[in-house]
């Protein structure tokens, strides 16, 4: 017999200790294990609206599977929600079930899991149900891969690139030279910590901080500013340092003394079992011309190997070159969603058409009597030309022309004068056109800008869908202000930044659309809605936008949109951009971009790099995703796909 229960209270979380830890299997389930989930509770038992929520199964009495979750109070689409998540932080997480041969399958165990799962979401007790880091391999995965149910709520999310170490392994070129070169100029050593032994932890935030402040103010960057933002987050890694053995770090000091040695770099892991689960990372900035990630990842390696500590080494969430510079091996997780289902939409009422008969009967106005003027909506501020700015965007040359044609066509007679407006406006018509659907200000130059800029022929409509709230980046930019910003001067700031990006390239002002809708809470419907106005608005048109593979919610959900939109017929030419290098996929097709394309990427991911404040220029882009701006700056790299992707 199969029951299932709940464990809500923090007491009845450490009685099952015991049970709990029969079910670990080591190098598979450290961030579910018992003590990283008692360590996580034990930080945000108190915060406000957590609520414990592991789903128990038992089989006989005895447990034989765990599902370690936790209601956490969020926001979608502007309205608060309750949303059930793992009771964790981590990069894999997963179900635990027990193994025997007199005991349920995994997928018999994962199936109680979700019946749970799909009862809160259906009593109303939370509004959604979202677990990422669900490790492909895992058996959970399989059961909802298999499932006819759930396996459309299973999205592919990230890589995580591992080194192994049971066989040979190299590093990244030159990486022994600066090595050499800094042990020849300082006189540092490398030591390894045991969880907080001689107080690392608060040792290692110093460093950490230090690199942040550097990365903010030298190079406008601040991608790291959350890790000790977070003040319950902390706590979690503090109880995981102080309660167990599990961390263990790696350092640079500039002494022999471990307990008084200055820390030049380091990098923290997690033990499980035989593998080595990378946690963070930072360096002093006076040691960057040293390139310290690499030279301290190969003193790792070397430490490690000679010492036979570990068979891998996790370098942690995230596809970025560097680590695959070290290794060609990756593990895909997935993220699971559940939402409540949408209630049908209402039908629309039927539009009233007058026949023929009535209108044969309409009585016409009497002769020299005025016809009334069919009522016409008010052009609103943004399309008004009266409101319109003198400098549309366009080259003086071309502003020129335009006059020109005008006053050609004011001197014609009224026919001739008709005759040639209607030539012009199909003149501009008749080229081919590409809408593009961009979720936030800065995505249509990072994934899209060459492939806009390979394509000059072609008019190219910008279609923005958010003016970009939500982006965190407001918080370091008052920092580096060094005064209060609100939200509305945020706000226009990304705006310039998106107007000049557009404009570098070769999109019209007249071609770029701003729809308005919620940063962080855009629905599919709300997108779709925006399609189906552009796609009868521009019959044969080709579309574009976000992959519905990307792990960023909104791009995801601009995705989904499109892909529906392509399954209804309301459009015929429908692609995807992958959110490169977060995402590779090597059944999606590489962009050819030329030499100019390439260029023209790189002059509008410079608008925003720019800063200047005394022009409002704030480079938030940059600051809000600095790494990406960088990276395709260096390397524009594009990756595209059709529906048809999985």
């Amino acid at each position: 017999m199969i029951e299932t229960s709940i464990c809500r209270t923090t007491e009845d979380l450490a009685a099952l200790r015991e049970e709990w830890e029969a079910l670990e299997r080591p190098g598979e389930s450290y961030y579910t294990s018992h003590r990283f989930v008692s360590a996580w509770w034990a930080s945000y038992r108190h915060a406000p609206g957590y609520r414990l929520h592991v789903v128990l199964v038992r089989q006989e009495g005895q447990l034989v599977g765990v599902g370690p979750f936790a209601f956490r109070p969020e926001k979608r689409e502007g309205e608060p929600v309750t949303v059930l998540r793992w009771a964790s932080h981590g990069d894999y997480l997963s179900v635990l079930h027990a193994d025997g041969p007199s005991v349920a399958s995994p997928q018999t165990i994962s199936g109680h899991v979700f019946a749970e799962l799909d009862r809160v979401v259906d009593d109303g007790e939370a509004q959604v149900v979202q677990l990422t880091g669900i490790p492909s391999e895992s058996a959970f995965a399989w059961h909802v891969r298999t499932s006819q149910v759930h396996h459309r709520r299973l999205a592919f999310l990230i890589e995580n690139p591992w080194i192994d170490l049971r066989g040979p392994w190299s590093a990244p070129s030159h990486t022994g030279k600066y090595l050499r070169k800094l042990r020849r100029e300082h006189d540092v050593h490398l030591h390894t910590f045991t969880a907080d032994e001689h107080g690392i932890l608060d040792r290692i935030a110093e460093v950490h901080r230090a690199e942040k402040n550097h990365l903010i103010e030298t190079h406008a960057r601040s991608e790291r500013h959350s890790l000790y933002d977070d003040d319950r987050r902390t706590e979690h890694i503090r109880q995981v340092f102080t309660t167990t053995d599990d961390a263990l770090t790696f350092a640079f000091l500039d002494g022999e003394d471990p307990a008084t040695g200055r820390v030049l770099a380091y990098r923290t892991v997690f033990r499980d079992g035989r593998r080595l689960l990378s946690w963070n990372s930072a360096y002093l900035p006076e040691f960057e011309r040293y390139r310290m990630g690499k030279v301290l990842q190969l003193a790792i390696l070397e430490h490690v190997t000679e010492h036979d500590l570990a068979d891998e080494f996790d370098l942690g969430a995230g596809k970025y070159p560097w680590k695959f510079e070290w290794t060609p091996h990756q593990r895909p997780t997935y993220r699971y969603l559940l939402k409540p289902p949408r209630p049908p939409a209402a039908k629309p009422a039927p539009v009233a058409t007058t026949s023929a008969a009535t209108r044969a009967v309409t009585p016409a106005p009497a002769a020299g009597t005025a016809r009334p003027p069919s009522p016409s909506p008010s052009p609103s501020p943004a399309s008004s030309s009266s409101l319109a700015p003198a400098d549309d965007g366009q080259p003086p040359w071309r502003r020129t022309v335009r006059r020109g044609v005008r006053a050609a066509i004011a001197r014609m007679p009224e026919p001739a004068a008709q005759q040639a407006k209607r030539v012009a406006r199909t003149r501009r018509l008749t080229r081919a056109v590409t809408v593009w659907y961009v979720p936030h200000p800065d995505d249509e130059s990072i994934f899209m800008g060459g492939a806009i800029a390979s394509e000059p022929d072609r008019r190219h409509v910008i279609v923005l869908l958010t003016p970009g709230e939500g982006s965190q980046a407001i918080h370091s930019l008052r920092r580096r202000l060094g005064r209060e910003i609100g939200l509305d001067e945020f706000v226009a700031a990304r705006d310039r930044e998106f107007t000049a990006a557009v404009a570098r390239l070769g999109v019209d002002r007249r071609d770029v659309h701003r729809v308005g809708l919620p940063d962080g809470g855009i629905t599919e419907d709300s997108v779709l809605a925006v399609i189906r106005r552009h796609a009868r608005r521009r019959p044969g048109a080709a579309h574009r936008t976000m992959s519905y593979l990307d792990p960023h919610p909104d791009h995801a959900t601009a995705g989904r949109a499109l892909r529906r939109a392509h399954r209804l017929g309301l459009v015929g030419d429908a692609k995807f951009f992958l959110p490169v290098p977060q995402v590779l996929d090597e059944r999606a097709e590489r962009v050819v971009l030329d030499e100019r394309a390439r260029a023209v990427k790189k002059a509008a991911l410079a608008e925003y790099r720019l800063f200047e404040p005394e022009q409002g220029r704030y480079a938030i882009g940059r600051r809000s995703v600095s790494e990406l701006v960088t990276y395709h700056h260096r390397t524009p790299e594009e990756r595209v796909h059709g529906p048809e992707l999985d």
